[in-house]
């Protein structure tokens, strides 16, 4: 027998498991703040629901206009970033705006992939909020658990939504992997790749006060 099935077996046996490595991010809020803009910040309105988490989360029409920091050169995980998207995503659909948010996921060295809906990075699950599969902020439990599901034609394809694949990605250097928080909804690194560092226009700090 193979002996890492044997070493398995013997955890069981005690009342064990084998601990699942994940990868962990304390520094981002899923609640976005209102911020003072500065002289040099940037007003950015946005109409897109891509981002939505269930309280029209980045949408300038509901809130106010999004302050984006020009000058923050130093991109973190989680962090919701401003920038031009590719045009080879734009020539496969015209109505993709020309400037557009993402959230930095995978960073320079890494390698990102999807199972089941959930983000892993260098094979260890990605534990936040942003890592996994939602719709307008719901897990595959919660979404079935309380969401009307009258209205759904077909009930296989949200299920499948809620199991996203993707194949491993190396990010390499000069670039970041960028999922919108409604992966459903919107364009990200899944459908055009790596995104430029050059690419990006700013940071994302939250609404205009």
């Amino acid at each position: 027998m193979n002996k890492l099935i044997l070493i398995v077996l013997g955890l069981m046996l005690v009342g064990c498991t084998p601990e699942l490595k994940t990868v962990t991010d304390d520094n981002t809020s899923s609640e976005i703040e209102t911020v003072t803009p500065e002289e040099h910040h940037l007003l950015v309105e946005w109409g897109s629901d891509a981002m939505d988490r269930g309280n029209h989360d980045y949408d300038s029409i509901t809130h106010s206009e999004l302050v984006v920091d020009p000058n923050d050169d130093t991109l973190e995980r989680g962090d919701v970033v401003y920038y031009k998207m590719l045009e080879a995503a734009i020539k496969k659909n015209s109505r993709i705006p020309e400037n557009y948010l993402g959230r930095v996921v995978g960073l320079p060295g890494e390698t990102v992939m999807i199972r089941y809906g959930h983000v892993y990075i260098n094979h260890e699950k990605l534990d936040t909020f942003y890592g996994e599969a939602t719709k307008t902020g719901a897990t595959e439990e919660e979404y079935f658990e309380h969401a009307d599901l009258s209205g759904v034609e077909d009930i296989d394809a949200v299920k499948r939504y809620f199991k996203t694949e993707m194949n491993p990605v190396h990010v390499e250097e000069g670039t970041v992997f960028v999922l919108v928080d409604q992966w459903w909804r919107g364009t990200d690194s899944k459908d055009f790749g790596l995104l430029p560092v050059e690419r990006i226009q700013g940071t994302v700090l939250g609404y205009s006060k």
